[in-house]
């Protein structure tokens, strides 16, 4: 089995982008700001869904990608250890 870091793992990046967006409208809340006639929390929670979606499409594509390459390595170490 081939060792990872932690730190690549796909899901640990995107739990970093979630903290980070997270920190951000927590810590900097728009109190009374409007733009085009909308409070500045509703865009930044549109914002927020539009991002999220996106991850998931992220993580699910990324997560594919590791997978075929750890089932290559394996199927690679089996048929070297096969000769």
């Amino acid at each position: 089995m081939t060792k990872r870091s932690k730190f690549k793992d796909p899901g640990f990046i995107l739990a970093i982008v979630v903290l980070v967006y997270s920190a951000f409208v927590w810590i900097w809340w728009p109190h009374e700001m409007y733009v085009a006639g909308v409070a500045l929390t509703a865009w930044l929670m549109l914002a927020g869904i539009i991002l999220w979606f996106g991850l998931a499409i992220v993580y699910v594509l990324w997560i594919e990608r590791v997978e075929k390459s750890v089932k290559k390595q394996t199927e690679r170490r089996d048929a070297h250890e096969d000769y």
